[in-house]
């Protein structure tokens, strides 16, 4: 890794900007909380306690930053979700002004919190940051799923979180480097229970779509509500578990994956101004591409939902790849998306939507022109969001922005000394979430999905993954 003195410069709801340094932080303090005595010590568990080696894995062209320091960060963070756990064994409920799909859950004035939603999210992200399965902060946390009966959850948000928790637990060490040593058809291997309990939420998930509908939506009422019945961050975390799943060797239907693909085109913007960004493929010559994004909801009244952001373009360009992946695998799959009529309208997809990217190009904020910043979210999702996409085509740079190092910077920058991130941009439990997604960042937790990552054909590294 080479290192430089020289400065790098969702769900939709409400947000707070949270800007760098002197800036009042959330909860109205313009201090940083107070450290604990020993912020890193344990970590919960001795996380990574070969630190900054494996840690380096994840560095790619220059950055500000040192391995070490990212590897304290994510010790530091780890160490406060660790102790955010509830004594039942749960890390907290989302809570929203209303109940997903609009109206209530039983009567009560309150929203459903999807209560497997967060938990499962903390565990997945302790388990992709190297905490073993056996130690007592999973086994806490699915045996909360279990008590309470949410072992076969109601909505996609759960049912999508829960199998990428459950995925985890077979390949909690996978490092980038490892996974470049790969074969393509490497699977990983699960405990006979949790892939049982797996293989009953991927038939489960595919049946949580309402009929006709190519994609999944947030709300677990039994009709769609206004905006449709589907929309494209929830289908993104589908897509996800059900790629994670794949990879068990525990495979969604064909068709499945031909919606997942055939929803995510549907929501780029139809044409869009001409963008010039460095071919991914060969950086010494430049792309003439069409910067277009994509949307939550396209067909949306609300402009929130229905303008291009940085989260939602960055979501659709990994459920596509993801979804050309799967399609092209197996024998004789290659030639057959070769032949394919909308092959090149899906590269042209991918071109434009890393053109749209870089054109919005933003090292923290959520980019979405055209909605006030006050009216935007989700700043740290934005950031993982882009980690999953980048790491899933092997590719460091967004034309000329170096994504992880300007990321990773703000991201340091904003790390309360007590360990946790929060910008006050989600759902409440805000601290929760905000501190798994910046976690997730940090230790490129999508790194190894795709054993040869390419942008353009998947027949080798994309040409800066060098």
């Amino acid at each position: 890794m080479k290192t430089s003195t020289t400065w790098f410069p969702k769900l939709l709801f409400l947000a707070l900007f949270v800007t760098v340094l002197g800036i009042a932080l959330p909860g109205g303090s313009a201090t940083k909380a107070v450290a604990e005595e020993d912020p890193g010590g344990n970590a919960g568990g001795n996380p990574d306690e070969e630190g900054g080696e494996d840690i380096a894995d994840v560095f790619g062209g220059e950055t500000t930053f040192t391995p070490a320091q990212v590897d304290t960060a994510i010790k530091k963070g780890l160490s406060w979700l660790m102790k955010k756990q509830g004594r039942d064994g749960s890390w907290g409920e989302i809570e929203g002004d209303t109940f997903y799909g609009g109206g209530t859950d039983d009567g009560q004035r309150r929203g459903y919190g999807h209560p497997a939603g967060v938990t499962s999210l903390a565990i997945y992200t302790l388990l992709k940051c190297k905490i073993p399965d056996k130690h007592e902060s999973v086994k806490n946390g699915f045996k909360f799923i279990k008590d309470n009966r949410h072992d076969e959850p109601r909505g996609c948000y759960e049912t999508s979180m829960l199998l990428l928790a459950l995925t985890a637990t077979a390949d909690p060490y996978k490092t980038s480097k490892a996974s470049t040593k790969a074969e393509a058809d490497d699977r990983i291997k699960m405990k006979g229970n949790y892939k049982s309990w797996a293989t009953k939420l991927v038939k489960h998930l595919q049946e949580q779509r309402f009929a006709g509908a190519k994609g999944w939506r947030y709300h677990i009422n039994d009709t769609p509500q206004p905006g449709g019945p589907e929309d494209l961050s929830s289908t993104q975390l589908a897509a996800l578990a059900l790629f994670a799943a794949n990879r068990a060797a525990i495979r969604a239907d064909k068709d499945t994956w031909e919606d997942i693909l055939s929803f995510s085109m549907s929501q780029q913007a139809a044409d869009g101004p001409e963008s010039e960004i460095m071919d991914p493929e060969n950086r010494s010559q430049k792309y003439k591409a069409r910067s277009r994004g994509f949307s939550y909801i396209k067909a949306d009244a609300e402009a929130q939902h229905n303008l291009p952001s940085g989260s939602m373009t960055a979501c659709a360009l990994a459920n596509i790849e993801m979804a050309r992946y799967v399609l092209r695998s197996g024998r004789g799959g290659r030639e057959g998306w070769d032949k394919r009529p909308d092959a090149a309208d899906v590269q042209a997809a991918l071109y434009d939507g890393l053109a749209w990217l870089n054109t919005n190009w933003s090292a923290f904020t959520n980019p979405q022109p055209g909605v006030p910043h006050d009216q935007g979210g989700y700043h740290i999702y934005y950031l993982y969001a882009i980690e999953r996409a980048m790491d899933l085509f092997g590719l460091r740079q967004i034309d000329s922005h170096s994504w992880y190092s300007e990321m990773g910077q703000e991201l340091l920058n904003r790390q309360y000394d007590d360990g946790h991130w929060e910008t006050g941009s989600t759902h409440k439990p805000k601290d929760v979430l905000d501190t798994c997604f910046a976690l997730l960042f940090l230790k490129r937790a999508t790194g190894g999905s795709i054993a040869f990552p390419s942008f353009t054909n998947g027949g080798g590294p994309a040409a800066d993954n060098r």
